[in-house]
């Protein structure tokens, strides 16, 4: 067992030091029973007096209870497994650093590189936003991909922790390479709102920022861009030997190179691009950053499923109210003769357990439909990995099965995985014969219909007829399953009047035909995207002779 709130468990010293007060009050109350009893008739003072102290007693622990179940449901107890949606917001962040020499002036508040500050913004970034999912590429001269895109915060910390300008080889600063990197960073499988935080001082020696900027853009990425420095600039410093004080670097003139902060720059690309720039110098730029990825991210989506503890504080919440009850009942009621009270004891109990099986079952039956309509309501919005854990919980109540399975083939058929789709729409076939057919006609079309959707774009077209007749057999005025049978008759008439499949010639060509252009057509792209592979894994580095700053 764990708890959420465990301090709320200090209570419990108040607590006990609340029983012998408790006890007092016990006492002053059953003098007053007695007072009370010592009024009525002789030969029923005795029982009066006895079931007003049992009223009591019982009235005092039950209160006890109260206040214990209610400390209990405050500390937020938890026991036991459950599995949850894994809800995750839906946007994808690369932090993009700029690792040239120029990052190192000390131009920054209290005297600290511009790397150092860039560095501080993105590990507080990072644990503001532990919901997303974040990636790192560096750059000095050409982008490389240092973390790819996950959501272990505890990586990306480690890294940014051991990150520093001599992390990456190379020279210069090409900042059109950086992004591109970040840009490459992001996978197109997974569908989110795309972003580059690029920490830079916007000095681009080499390449095309802007064109870089653009590229991103037509692939709906958004730079934002932290600019690093200051307008007055810092010369660069560099170590000269390893025993020897750092100096300056120097230009082919032997004057000192002062590096300064190009914000316009950096400011037009994110701008173009969507995103927004902001001085790396102020002190709550990690508050705006936050708020801007705050705003672009408002909905939530699910990405998995974990497992978790199970909270039971709703356990502890509804003893207390029932223990208040009985609390109060105790305060009601009054004295009776034995037989009278034991028979009324007797139909009160009959009666209540009738009530708790009747109301089991039918929250039963109600929750299971409350879980396909929650799990309708996210499927219309294509929100499938919430439908699918709504649909799987209503597979616990036997009356919701049926539709449960049908939505899981509809969730699944969107997603296109119709072999699992229709593994879904088999079993709700199945176990829609548990139940009356005349109650559920639509649901019983509905199966059959989809069925036969699925055998057709599969070409299986002997089974879609079978399918299509099958739903007409339930409803026979759906204009919808008429025509689909009449199509799928035709794709078998015209499946048996085509010529011979594709043979190949004694030439080794392909002979000609819908099917030959298709194998032509697809070899082909097989070739290009071989051939696209090829360069990218033998491109070479750019060569870059120009100033290494």
């Amino acid at each position: 067992m764990s708890f959420d709130y465990p301090s709320f468990l200090y209570l419990f010293f108040l607590f006990l030091l609340f029983l012998p007060m408790t006890f007092i009050w016990y006492r002053k109350k059953r003098e007053s029973a007695a007072l009370f009893a010592a009024a009525s008739l002789s030969k029923e003072r005795k029982a009066l007096q006895k079931e007003l102290r049992q009223r009591l007693m019982v009235s005092e622990i039950f209160f006890l209870l109260f206040i214990a179940f209610i400390i209990f449901a405050l500390s937020g107890p938890r026991w036991g497994m459950r599995i949850v949606p894994d809800h995750r917001r839906g946007v994808d962040l690369i932090l993009a650093f700029d690792l040239s020499q120029s990052m190192n002036v000390r131009d920054e508040a209290d005297n600290a590189s511009r790397i150092e500050r860039a560095l501080e913004i993105a590990s507080e970034l990072a644990n503001h936003l532990d919901d997303i999912r974040l990636g790192a590429v560096i750059g000095r001269g050409r982008g490389v991909l240092a973390v790819p895109l996950t959501y272990d915060n505890e990586t990306v910390q480690n890294f940014l922790h051991g990150l520093g300008s001599h992390s990456i080889s190379g020279s210069g600063t090409n900042l059109e390479n950086l992004i591109d990197a970040a840009s490459n960073a992001f996978q197109d499988s997974v569908p989110s709102r795309r972003g580059i935080i690029l920490f830079s001082d916007g000095e681009a020696l080499s390449g095309s920022y802007n064109a870089a900027i653009d590229r991103a853009r037509r692939n709906v990425i958004f730079v934002s861009a932290v600019g690093l420095g200051s307008e007055a600039g810092g010369f660069i410093p560099v170590e000269v030997s390893t025993n020897e004080p750092e100096g300056f670097l120097l230009d082919a003139g032997g004057r000192e190179i002062l590096s300064q902060r190009h914000a316009a720059l950096l400011r037009s690309g994110a701008e173009r691009s969507g995103g927004f720039y902001i001085d790396g110098s102020r002190q709550d730029a990690v508050q705006l950053i936050t708020e801007f990825i705050d705003n672009i991210s408002a909905e939530s989506r699910v990405l998995g499923f974990r497992r978790e503890e199970n909270p039971r504080w709703q356990i502890f919440i509804i003893a207390a109210i029932m223990s208040f009850m009985g609390m109060r009942l105790m305060a009601y009621g009054f004295y009776r003769r034995e037989g009278k009270r034991k028979r009324k004891n007797k139909t009160v109990k009959a009666l209540g357990i009738i009530f708790i099986l009747l109301l089991f079952n039918s929250c039963n039956n109600v929750q299971g439909m409350l879980s396909i309509m929650e799990g309708n309501f996210h499927s219309v919005r294509g929100y499938y990995p919430q439908a699918i854990s709504s649909y799987m919980k209503a597979l616990d109540y036997p009356d919701s099965v049926p539709y449960a399975e049908y939505g899981l083939g509809s969730v699944f058929y969107a997603l296109g995985e119709s072999e699992a789709a229709l593994e879904r729409f088999t079993a709700a076939k199945d176990n829609i014969q548990s139940l009356i057919i005349d109650e559920h006609r639509e649901l019983h079309f509905r199966i059959f219909y989809n069925m036969g959707i699925i055998y057709f774009i599969n070409e299986d077209y002997d089974e879609a007829v079978n399918a299509f007749r099958e739903s007409l057999k339930i409803d026979s005025s759906r204009i919808e399953a008429k025509q689909n049978l009449e199509l799928s008759l035709l794709s078998i008439a015209r499946r048996s009047s085509l010529p011979a499949p594709l043979i190949q010639e004694e030439d080794d060509e392909y002979s000609e035909g819908p099917d030959a252009i298709s194998i032509i057509i697809f070899d082909y792209l097989r070739e290009m995207e071989q051939e696209q592979w090829r360069s990218r894994e033998w491109e070479e580095d750019e060569s870059y002779s120009g100033p290494d700053y």
